[in-house]
């Protein structure tokens, strides 16, 4: 009776099966529930396989894409081992759970366990899509999942033989890739300095140091009334002082980027999302080829960052210190799914320019910068390039430093405070009365002034104690130290604070320090109007290595020598730049926010001019606080003419 039953059950089943889903008739044959350690080998293959799917899409991404995020800059050196190795932790951490699990309940363990291979799978690969945001990816993985699960489910068994035998294939050739990558990041340097080509050991050393948002007008070297750099005053009696020294751009990218290849802004592929290409060669590319050691030591780990091309040439740059350790932390962040792991378990995954706990200071650099020059080879010169951070916002001085100036002696709270009365006016009911409102504006902008003087104060005093040290190892005496900045910062001087929004002076004009190496200069202040773009030329020159040279522009030298600079009267362009500012809504007022602005600065006059073709023209000697536009509807002054036509070749320039 049970036979005769069976067959018509059985040929019901088998018709049923023919109009299923291909993996729901390929569940049908599914028979016994896997062991628990087959449960566990198969998270552990699923970690192998998402971790080097991850690692190969951040690889792709970074070779074709020229786009870059402020997120990407915080990838650890050691990432195409990282990645892997974290996602094989999590997934294999995830699959003890399924495997004692699947001891009681092997069939829930096994459907839950292909749920979450599949959902992690996925949600790792959509988070390295970086416009895609995270709850999107967690819907779109939660799809996938819903779709894939019943044919993984089902079709396991026959996976496991494979993935029996290339598990062990997989875990050796990560060990195997682990060693080559550790290997070549930590023989990086010394391979770069096998490959040196001979030169003469007696030939100067050069050091160049950019002193990050420090505008020339909040230095006591420039005339500030405060005493923001009694030991830069004292250095400079043995440099040239440059007292019109004008920056490329406004912001740290095109500044440096200019700084490093002596090419203008518009140039050059930077942006704000895009990196500097290799179209052109840099000054470290060069030395470097002349048998220079080279090096780079910066707090600025955003812009200043090497995945926006900066380190080319630099046979060792730091940015973030994090992005070289190894260590159990970093091996999880490095994936999408270890970070969000650690997010749950409270660690802030925020990084942003305006941290303050995170950066190096001025004490760092100086510390790493001074031991690598103790290690590094003697009997090569070095091209050392060094960016301190210390001055730019939020204008927080570091702990061990004294502050010095006004609101900055307030505590941090009060500070903030202070800060938010001033940023919430708009918002402030019953809207406070003029009066108010004008006491509560100055004195925030008092605390960031404050703060801004009391952090260059520090950055002074850092700089005395590294002159200090290179002078006692001997290393100042056949050095070419150049000392500037790269742009400088608004105040709410022309009614906005910050910068790369404009190129009116307190944004372009810096400090510019030269000092030559073995003996002090004939000439020590230069009046005329000098661009850093004409650094590269210039240190080529001092060098001796001009011949053969790629970077365009003068050399500064000229200035050194007795009467040089008279007897050329003529001026080079001075011109600074500053594209689109599409971080911002479009404000009247801030030209950079309404499209891109050019400038050009002479002896006597600075003309700019605007997006919508607006021009402006200021009195250098009569109005240095470019307050009073000399175009206006009824008068064009003659020499905005012979602006206007230099603009038309800027191209060419």
């Amino acid at each position: 009776m049970d036979e005769l039953t069976q067959v018509p059950r059985n040929r019901r089943l088998a018709a049923e099966a023919v109009d299923r889903p291909e993996h729901w008739r390929a569940a049908s044959i599914a028979h016994h529930p896997i062991r628990p350690l087959d449960l566990f080998l198969l998270m552990i293959w699923f970690g192998f396989l998402t971790g080097l799917l991850e690692a190969g899409l951040v690889l792709a991404h970074r070779s074709l894409f020229d786009r870059i995020s402020l997120e990407s800059l915080r990838t650890n050196r050691h990432f195409v081992w990282m990645i892997p190795t974290a996602d094989v932790l999590l997934f294999g951490v995830a699959g003890l759970a399924f495997a004692w699990l699947g001891r009681r309940y092997p069939r829930w363990a096994h459907k839950l366990l292909c749920t979450i291979a599949i959902a992690w799978l996925a949600l790792s690969v959509l988070w390295t899509v970086e416009w895609l945001h995270s709850i999107a990816g967690i819907v779109v993985a939660c799809a996938v999942a819903a779709r894939a699960v019943p044919g993984l489910w089902a079709f396991t068994p026959r996976l496991l033989p494979i993935i029996r035998a290339s598990t062990p294939i997989m875990g050796g050739g990560l060990i195997v890739l682990t060693c080559l990558v550790s290997w070549s990041v930590s023989s990086a340097e010394q391979s770069a300095w096998a490959s040196l080509p001979a030169g003469p050991v007696t030939r100067p050393n050069v050091l160049l140091i950019v002193m990050d948002n420090v505008r020339a007008e909040s230095l006591s070297l420039y005339g500030y009334n405060r005493p923001t750099t009694p030991r830069l005053d004292e250095l400079a009696r043995t440099a040239v002082r440059f007292d019109s020294a004008r920056s490329t751009a406004p912001w740290t990218l095109p500044s440096h980027a200019s700084m490093f290849t002596g090419q203008w802004p518009h140039r050059l592929s930077v942006d704000w999302v895009r990196g500097l290409d290799e179209t052109h060669p840099t000054l470290a590319e060069y030395l470097a080829g002349q048998g220079y050691t080279t090096a780079g030591f910066v707090a600025n780990t955003y812009y200043c960052n090497a995945r926006y091309g900066l380190d080319r040439g630099f046979a060792r740059y730091e940015d973030f210190l994090e992005n070289q350790i190894v260590s159990l932390f970093e091996i999880v962040r490095s994936s999408s799914l270890g970070k969000s792991a650690l997010m749950l378990m409270g660690y802030s995954m925020r990084f942003a320019p305006a941290d303050v706990g995170s950066r190096k200071t001025a004490a760092t650099i100086n510390r790493t910068a001074l031991d690598w020059l103790a290690r590094r080879p003697a009997d090569r010169p070095f091209f050392l390039f060094i960016n301190y951070y210390d001055a730019h916002s939020p204008f927080i001085p570091p702990e061990e430093a004294t502050r010095r100036f006004g609101l900055c002696a307030l505590s941090h709270r009060d500070q903030v405070e202070i800060l938010k009365r001033g940023n919430d006016l708009d918002r402030a009911q019953p809207a406070p009365s003029d009066a108010v409102r004008v006491r509560l504006q100055r004195q925030a902008t008092e605390v960031l002034v404050d703060g801004y003087d009391s952090s260059i104060a520090y950055l002074d005093e850092q700089l005395g104690r590294l002159f200090q040290e290179l002078r006692e190892r001997g290393l100042l005496e056949n050095t070419l130290v150049i000392v500037t900045s790269d742009h400088g910062e608004h105040f709410l001087e022309r009614g906005f604070a910050g910068h790369g929004m404009s190129l009116y002076r307190r944004e372009i004009h810096v400090p510019l320090l030269i000092f030559p190496p073995s003996v002090a200069p004939d000439r020590r202040v230069v009046p005329e109007p000098v661009s850093l773009r004409d650094l590269p030329a210039t240190i080529v020159e001092m060098l001796g290595l001009a011949e053969g040279s790629p970077f365009p522009g003068r050399s500064l030298s000229r200035f050194l020598r007795p009467g040089s600079a008279t007897a050329e009267s003529r001026l080079d362009p001075v011109l600074s730049e500053v594209g689109h500012q599409t971080t911002m809504a479009p404000t009247p007022g801030v030209p950079a926010s309404l499209g891109p602005v050019r400038a050009l600065t002479t002896d006597k006059e600075v003309y700019i001019r605007n997006s919508d073709g607006g021009e402006e023209l200021y009195d250098r000697v009569q109005d240095s606080g470019e307050t009073r536009n000399r175009i206006s509807a009824g008068s064009v002054p003659q020499s905005v003419e012979q602006y206007r036509e230099l603009f038309d070749r800027l191209p060419d320039l």
